[in-house]
Order: structure tokens, then sequence, then C-alpha cells
């Protein structure tokens, strides 16, 4: 029997999307039970549409700019803290709601024109689509621009500001390349089932849950609750808790207990205590939420498998190793992790005495002065990035080629497409010629603000950045897409720009981020585009809420951006240390620590064959070849599942420090067996049932928790509402700010770093 979509008007594919654009009511349902190809998404996703529903309404524009402004503002100042928190997504969709059904209650429903657009002040009941809308378009806004870390690094390293203007064209420019290339790859990284994208799936079961619709109005949890129920329940248990690790109790955020046996041992020190206390965390526990994190609940059991496995290689075991026998000076350094370099008698690098006016290497000054280096792990991370990379593309070639092939050839027949993509055929497509006019319009204006305010990148260098992008961006998004993860193009942007520009830091840091951000916001713009046909958003409405979104977003960052470096430039310079421990400017370091190394120092320099590390290069060797191995073992033993394993995770894992924070692996990794593996295999009904409302719970609990105590006790509105919670065993500080020995929360480490043992000669 043909599987068909059916109306219950009983029209026409022609005449519904006529009804459709006229805003008459239109249900769609499958009357077959043809469905998605993936069971997650069977057992997730409804079959349904309404499509007189609007999504770009008033409401959706008073609300996304109020929350999109409010989201960049706090996501910013996070992204200067030791803590990172965040402006909760979840928090948006709970407040837009109620705001947004308030709105419905007492606007009028007189019609507004600007120019020939006329709009309704209330279109009726606030729905699921401009719902989604305000959150794809807050979400946009609220990660901090990629090119936030450049403006500040020249702020706080080279105490150059750049102007207003070019600050933001460029974040806006960096910001929206990669809408021209979701443009073009969206048939082929959002239209075939595969594609899951995982992450949309909790938002999928949100929204449908908050709005009650079709069969969420009759399922039920424990007790009888509905789904609405059981998220406010546990999100209001999760909210109270969570003022234990996150202000009452500091100590069961990051309890180092190991270094409770030895304190001060510095060895100790090093092993087992957590990014508070300067070390690796072995064995760290957190009962903090926030570091546990929701995606345990869902993500696949085989990329959590892959992840954690890389981790604990790395942390656990190589980089003890290199400590305890000092392989490479890693103690010289002082700390086992760091991304800062240094000269090689441990002693920090500044760049700054040997930069010409124009901020190039002044090469006569350099080769007067010590050899600068890096740590071993700092250097290990590069090669574990381009094992990662190459094993993106080896791997997704060797086990996804062929199915890719299909979907492509497929997607020339309608008949063959997803279920979702079909029901999506009544509303006006975006055309192809709209993303690439936008393309062209971005890529010009970023030639002008590198030509124009003095970035060291010429135009041409910078179309190389983008021709990169392009490349590598096909087959990073669909293993982010399948898997749930996937690697960035971070490291291979500064590698090549320092071969192509040495010398020039600047130069390194825009080729990086116009390189790496076109690759990373084009994958999250195919994601909001999976999740527009999960919910059945029409594409024109979704393209304007992300170009809004990312315009309100990066404005905001850049003035929160000022407003922060000028009231606390010496913590987040590093040339005093903050006593509260609350600011710094990691995020701003490791770009510039990275930009000196490739950029400023050359590759040429820090990576040749004579030096310490060229060892880096093999990466690309060992993630090329490695899938090819698999692929090969899977011809010849073809019971065996040789694609579990994944190079390309498994070394992201290895290389999570830098760019993650390794603590709390422990209880993660027990939140993932529980649930991931021994619930999904015996119990998979209750799996289905409970994980995405779940984890949307917790996880919004968590976040509405640290939201609070930023507004209301950590003077993150006015230093008035600011507050300390007295001192005790959980949270013990001298009353000038300092700890005494090893009582600071984390319980290790000597004060005035005084150790009796453990210590390198």
């Amino acid at each position: 029997m043909n599987k068909k979509l059916e109306y219950e008007s009983s029209q026409t594919n022609d005449y519904a999307q006529e009804k459709a654009q006229n805003g008459d009511a239109l249900s769609l349902k499958y009357v077959d039970p043809e469905n998605s190809t993936v069971e997650a998404v069977r057992l997730i996703v409804p079959l349904t549409d309404n499509t007189a529903l609007v999504a770009l309404t008033f409401r959706f524009w008073i609300l996304s700019f109020f929350f999109a402004a409010l989201a960049s503002i706090v996501n910013q100042y996070y992204y200067f803290r030791i803590s990172r928190g965040g402006f909760p997504l979840y928090f948006v969709n709970l407040t837009s709601y109620a705001l947004g059904v308030g709105l419905a209650k007492v606007l009028p429903k007189d019609n507004f024109s600007i120019g020939g657009y006329t709009m309704s002040l209330n279109p009726g009941p606030f729905n699921i689509k401009e719902h989604a809308l305000i959150g794809i378009a807050v979400s946009t806004a609220s990660v901090t621009a990629y090119a936030i870390d450049i403006i500040t690094a020249m702020d706080l390293f080279l105490q150059h500001r750049m102007g207003a203007l070019g600050a933001i064209v460029l974040i806006i420019t960096t910001q929206c390349l990669g809408y021209g290339m979701a443009g073009v790859l969206r048939k082929y990284l959002v239209y075939p089932a595969e594609m899951v994208w995982w992450n949309n799936l909790v938002h999928v079961v949100f929204y449908n849950a908050i709005h009650n619709t079709d069969e969420f109005k009759t399922k039920r949890m424990v007790r009888g609750w509905s789904y609405m129920k059981f998220f406010w329940i546990i999100c209001g248990g999760t909210f109270l808790y969570e003022f234990l690790p996150q202000f009452i109790a500091p100590l069961l955020l990051f309890f180092d207990w190991v270094c409770w046996l030895n304190p001060f041992n510095k060895d100790y020190w090093a092993m087992f205590s957590s990014m508070a206390g300067g070390g690796v965390g072995i064995m760290s526990l957190s009962f903090d939420w926030t570091v546990i994190g929701g995606y345990t609940l869902w993500i696949p059991a085989t990329t959590q498998f892959n992840q954690f496995g890389g981790i604990f290689l790395s942390y656990w075991i190589i980089l003890p190793i290199l400590w305890m026998n000092n392989i490479m000076g890693t103690r010289t350094f002082g700390r086992p992790l760091t991304p800062r370099l240094f000269h090689s008698d441990g002693t920090p690098f500044d760049i700054t005495p040997y930069l010409n006016d124009d901020f190039s290497l002044n090469d006569d000054k350099y080769n007067a002065s010590a050899p600068v280096t890096m740590t071993p792990m700092y250097a290990l991370t590069f090669m574990y990035s381009f094992i990662a990379l190459a094993g993106c593309i080896s791997h997704i070639t060797c086990f996804h080629g062929a199915d890719i092939w299909k979907t492509w050839k497929r997607s020339r027949n309608s008949a063959d497409e997803d279920v979702h993509v079909k029901m999506m055929q009544v509303y006006l497509e975006v055309p192809q010629l709209w993303y690439a006019v936008f393309y062209v319009i971005m890529v010009g204006l970023s030639c002008m603000v590198c030509e124009v305010y003095g970035l060291q990148l010429p135009w041409w260098g910078l179309l190389v950045g983008l021709a990169m992008g392009w490349i590598l961006t096909f087959p990073i998004c669909a293993m982010t897409a399948i898997m749930g993860s996937g690697p960035g193009v971070n490291v291979i942007t500064e590698l090549v720009c320092g071969f192509m520009f040495p010398g020039k830091p600047l130069a390194n840091m825009t080729f990086k981020c116009y390189g790496y951000m076109a690759t990373w916001q084009c994958k999250e713009l195919l994601s909001d585009l999976k999740l527009g046909v999960y919910l059945k958003i029409p594409p024109r409405s979704m393209l304007a809420a992300q170009l809004w979104g990312t315009l309100v977003g990066g404005v905001f960052n850049y003035v929160t951006m000022l407003l922060i470096i000028d009231a606390h430039r010496s913590y987040l310079d590093g040339t005093m240390n903050d006593p509260s421990g609350l600011w710094t400017g990691m995020g701003a370091q490791v770009l510039w620590g990275s930009a000196l190394i490739y950029g400023a120092l050359g590759p040429q320099r820090m990576f040749n064959s004579k030096g310490n590390y060229h060892f880096i290069y093999w990466g690309f060797l060992i993630g090329a070849v490695v899938p090819i191995i698999q692929w090969c073992l899977s011809k010849k033993y073809p019971k065996i599942r040789w694609s579990l394993f994944n190079v390309t995770i498994f070394a992201s894992g290895m290389c999570a420090f830098p760019g993650g924070i390794i603590v709390g692996l422990v209880p993660s990794f027990v939140v993932f067996l529980i649930w991931q593996v021994w619930l999904f295999r015996y119990y998979k009904n209750v799996w289905s049932k409970y994980t995405f409302i779940l984890s949307a719970a917790l996880d919004t609990g968590a976040a509405l928790t640290g939201l609070a105590i930023f507004i209301f006790l950590s003077g993150g509105v006015s230093s008035k509402l600011s507050a300390v919670f007295p001192s005790w065993i959980a949270n013990y500080y001298l009353p000038d700010g300092s700890n005494a020995p090893y009582l600071g929360v984390n319980r290790c480490g000597a004060f005035n770093d005084t150790w009796t043992g453990g210590i390198y000669d």
C-alpha cells in the first residue's frame, strides 16, 4: 500500500499551499503509518501540523528582542567568569510562554502596516511556532560571538581598541557567513532522516509538552502527572538544590577529595585538584548538575563512550606519566594544564617587547631572546585536534559515504523524502538565490573590515579561509548530525594561516575566526533548520528569526565586553589575580596564545623538524588511516561493528582542554551508564518517555539557579545586590579574601606555594 500525505480537507497539494499562504486552517496528518527511519525521532516527533499558525507575529518581535538582548549580555558576562554559567534557553522558553499567553489576552486585534507589510497585533492564541522562533532567535543571539575574542585579545594584550564600526562589522560578518553555506547544504544535511541533529529532540518534546499538542495531551508520567507537571516538579526541585553547590557549599562544585589525603604534596595537587585548584582533576567529583549536563541522558551511547574514553586516556593516563617523569620539562611550567607560552626556564613569555608598531614580529629582537616553549600537554592537544579533523573526513567517507551518495540521488526524487520534509512542502521555501546574494554581501563586508581596520589579513587571505570552511563543513556537520558531536576547524585554520602569514598574530586570529565561524555558524543554522522541520516552521520565517537574533546578539555582546574590560582589566589580562576568584581572561588568553604560536612565532619555529613539537603533524596521518583500517576490517569481519569506535570523537575527548574544563567526569560517566546503557537497554519505554523532558527540567532548574544568583546575589544587576554566604566548612575563606593552607573550597594546594612533598628537583 502506498503511503501518502492526506489533508483533512482532501485538497490537492497546490491548493493546500494556496490555503496556507492565505492563512486558512489546514491540518496535516498521516493516515498511514509512514514515519521516520530513526527510532528516537519516531518516538518523539509528532506527525501533525497546523498550517494556519502564524510564526512571525508582533509578539515574536517584541519578546525575541527583549530576551535576545538579555541573553547576549548575560552570556558575555559569563565569558569572563571562572564559573561558566549562562542565560538558560529554557528560562526564555518558560518566560516567553507566560508573556506570550498574557499578550494574547491583552493586545488588541488591530492591524498595522510597515511599508507594504501588514501585521496583526494579536493574530490569536500564542502558538508553538512563534514560541519556537523566539527560542531560536534568542539561542542565536546568546552565543558569544567568536569575533569578541579577537577584539578582547587586542584590547587586553596589545592595548589596542578597535573602532566601534569595524568591531560591529567584524562581529556581524563572522556570525552571518554561515547562512549562505547552510542554504546550499540543507538538502543534504537537514532533509535526510538520518541527519537527526540530536539536541533538537529535547526542544521538540519541551515545546509540544508546554503547548499540550496532539498526543502530548494524553501522555501521563509517574503518578498520573502530565508532562508539564512532571517538568515543573523536577525543575523546581533542581532549582532549590542547586543553591547548595552554586552558592551555599561550593565544595560540592569542585569536590577534590583525593587531595585531602596529602594536601601539601604538589603531585597530588597537580593530578587531583580540579580547575579551581589548578590541576587536572583526576577522580574529582561534582554535585552540580550544570557540570554533569543533561546531554548525558540522550547523546548516543557510542558517542559518549568514545568521548569519555578519550578524556580518560589523555588526562588520567598520559598526563600523569608526563608530569611524574617530567617529560619534556612538564613540571617546569608550574601547572600541568595551561595555554600560556613560556621561556625555556619556565618564566611566562610576553610578546609585546618583540612586536613592531603594526603588531608583526620583530625577528631580530625575538632571535636575541631565550627560546619560547609551551607545556607538552598543550602541544598534544594540537595533535589530537588534527587526528579529530582528519578522522572526521576519513570516517564519514568510509562509513557514511555510500549513504550520503544515495541521499544525494534520492534528493532529486521527492517520493523518497523524509516524511517530515514532505509535510513542509506546503510552505514557501527560501530560494537559493537569497542565500547566495546574502553570502556575497557578507564576503564583501568581511574583505572591507580586513583591509581597512589593520587586521593584517589581505582580502585574498580571507577568501582562502572561507574556502577552507566550505571544504570542511560538510563532513563536520554530517558527523554532528549523525553522532551528536563533531570536530572544529579552529586549529587547522591557525596552522594554514601561520604558514601563509608568519609573524602576524592579528592575521592569524582573523583568519581563524572567519574560517572557523563560517563552519561553526553553518552547523548551528543547519541544526535550527532541522528543528524547523520537526516543528513545521515556515522556512522564510526561520531565516528572519535567525538573522534577527544574530544582529541583536552581536551589538549587545560588544557593548557588554567593553564595560567588563574597563571594569576588570587587570584581572583579565593576567597582571593581577582576582582575590575573589571570579574573573578570568582565559578565553582571550587561549586565542592569544594560539595566535602567538601559529601567527607571531609561526609553525615554522614552533613545530619544525628540529624542535620538540614536530610530532603534532602525525595527527593528520593517524586520523586519516584509522578509519580506513576499520573499514577494511569491517569488510573482512562484517559481524563486528567496527564503526562504533570513532577516532574523531575519541580524539575530541583527548583535547577537551583548553576548549573545555575537565571536572566532574566521574558523576557524568555514572549518569551516562545508568541512563544511556542500563535504562535504554532494559527499559526502553521508560527511557523514551522520560529522557528528554527530564533533561530539559534538570537543565532548566540548574540554569535558573545560576541566573537567580547572578541577579540577586552576585551583583549582576547592581553592586547593592551582592552577598557572600557566611564562611563554613563547605565554603571556607578568610576575611582578607585569601584562603589558609588547603582550606579553600577545593581543599588542595598549599598557601603561598609552600609544598612539603612532590617537588621536582
